[in-house]
């Protein structure tokens, strides 16, 4: 007797144990679950939000839900998955080869853990990919994913390299990038914008009119100049022939002559001396004063201190530093 007891107690304890080793099935959905996801299907799709819609019917589109419900959802099952956009996403380093292991991620969520050519389902709307690799930058890329889109291929590739453009911040190795605080020793960050107004030749507007009027000056002041010479000369010749500038007319023969060219060589020489200087004057000040619009900042950081400097005026510069 004691026999079969013990029998009794070795098969009990193993069918016990069957029991609890068996996976726990997940419990069918009830009417109130199958009426709830399908109410909430519809507020889902509404707001394009197809893949949660889509996993809405297939609770209401279980067995165990009433026959009319369960037809319902399985009918709209198959709208919804044609109305989910799908993508393929491919990696290549700067040499053209294909990449795998890419972490993928849309809008801060994790999507995929590697890419291996398989399509994505996705929401329509607009979405920011961010895509990473060992070794290399984070990527990554904005896209407007539409509604029915199928198999859509987009393409990001490592290691590409791209020209920078004057606005942009050129940095050396160890630089955090532009934007970015300065990090490591010894990191230089320089930031370049062209200057505004400035053609491209590299001189204002401004300083073209103080070059030019500066120009017209000093041509006026050796014009000026020469009449001045010529005016010297001539007042000599009038006082060598015996003529009087106080009665020209009254001289020797030729007085008034004379008389005349001296005065129209002096005027000259006044004309030309004066305009010069004025012109002269103004074409400088146009030329100095003309704004030189600096947009250059270079910064220098290196271990736990940091200094950085801005142009201040015309000719000054501002630096601030941290320790």
């Amino acid at each position: 007797m004691s026999r079969v007891w013990g029998l009794i107690s070795f098969w009990g304890a193993i069918l016990a144990m069957a029991v609890v080793a068996r996976p726990v099935l997940a419990a069918d959905p009830t009417t109130a679950d199958c009426l709830s996801a399908s109410e909430s299907s519809l507020s889902l799709r509404n707001q394009h939000k197809l893949r949660d819609a889509r996993a809405a019917l297939l609770i209401c589109a279980a067995p165990s839900c009433p026959g009319d419900v369960r037809a319902e959802c399985s009918r709209r099952v198959g709208e919804v998955n044609a109305a989910i956009p799908t993508i393929v996403f491919e990696a290549k380093d700067a040499a053209g080869n294909d990449l795998s292991a890419v972490k993928l991620s849309m809008d801060g969520q994790p999507l995929a853990e590697r890419l291996e050519g398989a399509a994505l389902s996705i929401d329509p709307g607009v979405h920011a990919f961010t895509f990473e690799t060992p070794g290399q930058p984070t990527l990554q890329k904005q896209l407007v994913i539409r509604e029915g889109e199928k198999d859509r291929r987009e393409t990001v590739t490592f290691g590409a390299a791209g020209a920078a453009t004057p606005a942009e911040a050129v940095a050396v190795p160890g630089s955090a990038g532009p934007g970015a605080p300065a990090t490591g020793p010894g990191v230089v960050t320089a930031v370049a914008a062209n200057n505004a107004g400035s053609s491209p030749g590299g001189w204002s507007l401004q300083e073209k009119i103080g070059v030019a009027l500066g120009a017209v000056g000093a041509a006026g002041l050796v014009t000026g100049v020469v009449f001045g010479i010529v005016s010297n000369s001539r007042a000599g010749d009038f006082n060598s022939a015996g003529c009087s500038t106080a009665a020209a007319n009254d001289g020797p023969p030729g007085c008034q002559s004379k008389h005349d060219g001296v005065s129209s060589a002096r005027t000259l020489a006044i004309v030309g001396v004066v305009s010069g200087v004025v012109l002269g004057g103004v074409g400088a000040y146009l030329l100095f004063a003309a704004p030189k619009e600096v947009t250059s900042k270079v910064a220098f950081r290196s271990g736990s201190f940091g200094v950085s400097c801005l142009p201040s005026g015309d000719l000054g510069v501002s630096c601030g530093g941290q320790f």
